[in-house]
């Protein structure tokens, strides 16, 4: 299985060294490829200089933000020939057997559409990101029971479409276009997965990350989605912050 781990990557040059160099370490072999968001902290220029650390990257000619990225790096890993995508940011980095251990759940069982590991927080936090073994589309309405961090079958990412860029609200880059993600592949009857509950991705928390402004955004992101998807049994405190339902847990008790 020829994987890609897609990474949009905007001014993460403190960072970005770590995560490309936890690609390359993998005990299954992984390939990085990225979509470089008009940095300004001199990121592009250090990944150019070292072409050994990635099989492919573009930047993009204007600010796409997360979505955009996103799929800019999705459509080099498939134009390479990637058989599965694994969803990652700049900032963070992989447990060394992490595509491994996902290949293997998605390969089991007469294959899987997509394998989601735990994750685990760094830096500011520390907390495990746990996902749900056994989401339902009642369970999006409030949060997405998903980490969005995953290996997902190429033919998923195509039939799907990648990540919306009508998903992404506006004034922002970038804030929940993974849950309205998993919304779709759910509506597509996509659901064999399987959840890897041991931490396998490492997310370093710290200021200026687009995730610090989720609950600001969080109940502009249901009117959003309820727009986008009528049709899913949204409720009254659907876009009340914190959301009920929370898929993390404290560190050690994974």
């Amino acid at each position: 299985m020829k994987v890609g781990v897609i990474i949009p990557a905007r001014n993460a040059r403190p960072w970005i060294g770590e995560m490309l160099e936890s690609v390359r370490a993998q005990t299954h072999p992984a390939q990085a490829y990225l979509a470089e968001d008009r940095s300004d902290d001199g990121t592009f220029e250090w990944v150019r200089e070292r072409p050994e650390l990635y099989a492919g990257m573009a930047r993009n000619r204007v600010r796409r933000g997360w979505a955009g990225s996103l799929n800019a790096a999705a459509k080099l890993a498939l134009a390479d020939g990637c058989d599965a995508l694994f969803t990652a940011s700049a900032d963070d980095r992989l447990h060394p057997d992490c595509i491994a251990r996902c290949a293997a759940v998605l390969s089991a069982d007469g294959g899987r559409d997509f394998v989601v590991p735990y994750a685990q927080q760094f830096g500011e936090a520390d907390v495990v990101q746990a996902s749900l073994p056994d989401a339902t589309i009642e369970d999006f309405v409030q949060w997405p029971p998903l980490i969005d961090k995953a290996l997902i079958r190429r033919e998923v990412w195509e039939q799907v479409g990648g990540y919306s860029p009508k998903a992404t609200l506006p004034g922002s880059y970038g804030s929940a276009e993974d849950w309205e993600f998993w919304i779709r592949v759910w509506k597509a009857g996509l659901t064999r997965y399987a959840v890897v509950e041991q931490p396998l991705y490492f997310v370093r928390v710290h200021p200026g990350q687009l995730s610090h402004d989720r609950g600001e955004w969080h109940a502009a992101t249901v009117g959003l989605f309820r727009k986008l998807h009528p049709d899913l049994p949204w409720t009254a405190d659907s876009g009340v912050w914190p959301p009920r339902h929370r898929t993390t847990k404290r560190s050690g008790h994974a």
